[in-house]
């Protein structure tokens, strides 16, 4: 049977002892986040400043993600306004000849 001591020693995160969440931060965060959260700093051992910090961090890469910004959006507003009228067989050629004339412009650099 092992000893309670060893146990502890196996886990260092439970080591320390679990740091509590602020009233005020538990108040404005509501019963079930405030609970997870005192879960999650029991587990890791780490402060909740510290795991609130990267939360955040990790919503501002995943939001910088999900929306492009506003400059992106407006080119490719534009790039789909640019198209709107142009028949699916006029848009063809448009881009097939651009594309030979870029391939042209390529085979006269080698030459």
């Amino acid at each position: 049977m092992q000893d309670y001591t060893s146990a502890r020693m196996k886990n260092p995160a439970r080591n320390k002892p679990a740091q509590a969440v602020a009233p005020d931060l538990a108040k404005a965060l509501g019963v079930r986040r405030a609970n997870r959260l005192k879960s999650i700093v029991k587990h890791t051992g780490l402060p909740a400043e510290v795991l609130v910090d990267l939360a955040i961090e990790l919503l501002d890469i995943a939001s910088r993600k999900l929306s492009p910004p506003p400059i992106q959006r407006t080119a490719i507003g534009l790039g789909a306004a640019r198209w709107r009228n142009v028949s699916a067989e006029e848009r063809s050629e448009l881009l097939r000849r651009a594309v030979q004339a870029r391939w042209a412009k390529h085979r006269r650099g080698e030459s």
